[in-house]
């Protein structure tokens, strides 16, 4: 229409000047400027959101310039076009015009001068949907996000995108803002489970909606670009801005930048955030291991005369491993596609469960049995029961000297806990440890340092250590007596403990 009407956009831009502009926002849905051309004349133009525009209009302007009236067929048939181009996922911008004169008065409300319009035309205007955004979707709501659109769009335009995106479903509810604006928080939660749209909405709709949710107990993550976004983007317990479309007040207001406006980024970010909630549990389930082991042996040690089996050296480096190196290798461990078919933990989900606290029991009290018996287990010969040639050191320990018998107590100590640190990979009922051990270099090479580490100090430790070299056979044994905490691992994962509501979800979606 506009090449029909033979424009020049810079001949027009010298011809006429801006007298005054109403700007747009989401109430009115719809702006207007005010301009003078060379010869003294006043027009102000029009333009918005076509079911509010046309209503407005008295006269249609076609293309050869001539007018007709915007009688009440004719307005049905424009709003029928409209709504037939809406319901392929355009968004309709509606323009019109009126000759004013110099003498108005500018500072009224442009609700004043919105009479005897004329209808220019109307535009549709289609914004893809990126390719990857409805599988994005879909996936969010596998891991159980409940996934809204709120829109300035008009209920028809949503509900087609949202339908494309997987948003809108068969029993879903499409409401539009005023709708929306007049019901109850009462009858608003009624609805909620199922309302998916909110069309025609404000930046005061989408707060409403946010703080409803939250404070229904859900967790609310909200998505915004513009500035009147940053009381939603506050409200909400994640604020994820546009990085690229986004308002500096929207960013400052927000806890997460995309950094390239793409939902599928925010999949990533679920991803991501699950892994690091696992890993910090991992490391959690091995630490509180390492040290009720070692409290326990340490005082059952000191109350019968034995001493402490660890002296401070070995101590320090147990705190290495249960620290520093654990973290690295536990913390490390990459997301997989797989925590996607988990639910969301929910305001009150355990950061250890019932199933962590069966896992630390278990490896424990395995931990502490058996490095009491390495350290108790003689005969009346003072020889070992487990062990064969190893006396007892406790006469060599009150002498500060080094021992056969506390060196293998020690070094069995050390490789318990390098073989629950696979154990502890896990903190589900997922019986395969090793699934993905490879993806994580990083905990391999964690691994096999401690180990070769280990064997240093234990060979070549000496005096320093308190430890003397052992032989490959009770190198050997100080290993299968460790390494029997993977197959425990196994067993212990077959006793039923209570679950997390994420945790029964979980256990379904693998059956």
């Amino acid at each position: 229409m506009a090449r029909k009407l033979d424009p020049n956009y810079l001949d027009i831009k010298e011809d006429y000047k801006l007298i005054h502009k109403w700007g747009f926002n989401s109430d009115r849905k719809r702006m207007a400027c005010v301009v003078r051309n060379r010869e003294g004349d006043v027009r102000m133009y029009l333009k918005g959101a076509a079911e509010v525009v046309i209503p407005k209009c008295t006269y249609i302007v076609h293309p050869d310039r001539s007018v007709s009236p915007m009688d009440k067929k004719t307005l049905e048939e424009t709003l029928a076009y409209v709504e037939s181009v809406a319901k392929l996922g355009l968004r309709t911008l509606a323009f019109a015009y009126k000759d004013l004169t110099p003498d108005d008065n500018w500072s009224t409300d442009l609700e004043t001068f919105e009479t005897r319009l004329g209808f220019v035309g109307v535009v549709a205007i289609e914004d893809p949907i990126r390719p990857s955004v409805p599988d994005s979707v879909l996936a969010c709501q596998k891991a159980g996000i409940f996934v809204r659109m709120i829109t300035g769009d008009n209920a028809i335009t949503a509900a087609k995108i949202a339908t494309d995106c997987h948003i809108l479903t068969t029993n879903g509810i499409v409401l539009e803002g005023p709708q929306f604006e007049k019901m109850s928080d009462r009858e608003l939660l009624d609805i909620l489970p199922n309302l998916q749209v909110l069309a025609r909405s404000t930046p005061a709709h989408k707060y409403r909606l946010v703080s409803l949710i939250r404070d229904s107990g859900e967790v609310v993550a909200v998505t915004g670009d513009g500035t009147n976004d940053a009381p939603a983007l506050s409200a909400a317990d994640v604020g994820l801005a546009m990085g690229i479309a986004g308002t500096e007040v929207a960013k400052q207001a927000a806890d997460i930048i995309i950094l390239d406006d793409n939902f599928a980024s925010i999949v990533k970010s679920v991803m991501w955030g699950r892994c690091v909630f696992d890993n910090v549990r991992k490391f959690l389930q091995f630490q509180i291991t390492v040290n009720v082991a070692a409290l326990a042996i340490a005082f059952v040690g000191a109350i019968t005369g034995y001493g402490t089996p660890l002296n401070s050296i070995q101590l320090l480096w147990v705190n290495l491993i249960m620290d520093t190196l654990a973290a690295l290798a536990l913390g490390t461990e990459k997301p997989t596609e797989e925590l996607l078919l988990r639910k969301p933990y929910g305001r009150t989900g355990k950061l250890i469960t019932w199933i962590m606290w069966r896992n630390i029991i278990g490896q424990s009290l395995y931990q502490i049995i058996i490095l009491a018996f390495l350290l108790y287990g003689f005969d009346e010969h003072q020889n070992h029961l487990l062990i064969p040639g190893v006396k007892n050191g406790r006469e060599a320990f009150d002498n500060g000297d080094s021992s056969v018998h506390y060196t293998i107590i020690f070094n069995v100590f050390v490789f318990c806990q390098v073989f629950n640190e696979i154990n502890s990979r896990k903190v589900t009922n997922e019986m395969n440890v090793f699934k993905g051990i490879f993806t994580n270099p990083l905990f391999g090479i964690i691994l096999s340092f401690i180990v070769f580490v280990q064997l240093m100090i234990v060979q070549f430790g000496g005096s320093a250590v308190k430890t003397v070299p052992l032989n490959w056979q009770q190198w050997l044994i100080c290993i299968a007596i460790a390494f029997f905490t993977i197959p425990l691992g196994f067993l212990i994962r077959l006793i039923r403990v209570p679950l997390e509501p994420w945790e029964e979800e979980e256990e379904v979606l693998k059956l």
